[in-house]
């Protein structure tokens, strides 16, 4: 990575406090200078539209420079995960579409592997019978179908599944005997 890359929030703050002075400033010297042309007499309307000009485009860079440094910000940031918030953003992204550069969605949205680590959880817990963590488990695997070979999915989510079943079975039984 650049220099640039890596210190790109830093470089939009400052961008963003360099346009927020210079608006300030160009409207505390317009507004200076509209009050001496009206003491000293003189085209009042050039005045005031050049410091009403520069102002705005100053204050509308200080916006662009705002926007992109909340993108950036979130950009970096680590979110935990939660189906639910996922849900409720990609909601929102749908019927605000410039939300969807952000994509807090997907960075909201569990992993496979999170979501099934949930499973087993709830599973060894009691939460779930064996029959209902193996209907969860199926239906987890068809909603991401993409991401596991076809070839060996089933083999391999078995012989995992077979392994931590197993072991989840030893730890009830020990947990029931003592």
């Amino acid at each position: 990575m650049s220099w640039v890359s890596d210190n790109r929030h830093w470089l939009l703050f400052a961008g963003v406090v360099l346009t927020t002075l210079g608006a300030a400033g160009v409207a505390i010297v317009g507004l200076v200078a509209t009050v001496s042309t009206l003491v000293a007499g003189g085209p009042l309307l050039g005045v005031v539209a050049v410091t009403v000009l520069g102002t705005l485009l100053l204050a509308g860079l200080d916006i662009v420079f705002v926007a992109a440094l909340a993108s950036e910000l979130a950009s970096r940031a680590s979110f935990p995960t939660n189906q639910g918030a996922a849900d409720a953003f990609h909601r929102t992204e749908r019927y605000v579409p410039p939300l969807r550069s952000l994509g807090l969605g997907d960075r909201f949205e569990p992993s496979l592997d999170e979501r099934k680590s949930d499973l087993d959880e709830r599973y060894v817990e009691g939460d779930l019978s064996e029959a209902e963590y193996e209907a969860e488990v199926q239906s987890l695997l068809a909603e991401h179908d993409e991401t596991i070979p076809d070839v060996s999915r089933e083999t391999a989510v078995e012989a995992a599944d077979a392994h931590e079943t197993h072991e989840a079975h030893e730890t009830r039984e020990v947990e029931r005997e003592t």
